[in-house]
């Protein structure tokens, strides 16, 4: 899998159980302010497309600019397979911590609420 797919996926999935947990939980809110503010601004859905689809592409620039660059400068590009592995993998792996993190909210919301 790419480093984009992997982003993108892990984006996507952080994005998706946060809007089920806006949309369906009681207390559940958006930590950052910036995309509460959106949020609040354009609804749910919209808000956290827009903001998603924002993230993965400025660390998709960032990645790839450093990439490129490191490969102009240095006759040997193995570094940059370091910087996308690094540029890709540590967001990715925030986001499905985050969204694994949402999955304990959304379920403890439907224990809350007694629906199972």
């Amino acid at each position: 899998m790419s480093g984009i797919a992997l982003l993108t996926a892990t984006k996507a999935a952080d994005a998706a159980t946060t809007a089920v947990g806006l949309a369906y939980v009681p207390g559940v809110y958006e930590a950052n302010t910036a995309v509460a503010f959106l949020v609040q601004q354009t609804g749910v859905a919209t808000g956290l497309l827009v903001t998603s689809f924002a993230v993965v592409i400025a660390i998709t620039l960032v990645t790839e600019v450093a990439s490129i660059t490191v490969c102009a400068r240095r006759s040997d590009a193995h570094l940059a397979a370091v910087i996308r592995l690094v540029g890709y993998g540590l967001p990715s792996v925030l986001f499905a911590a985050v969204s694994m993190y949402n999955v304990t909210k959304l379920l403890a919301g439907i224990e809350a609420a007694q629906l199972f």
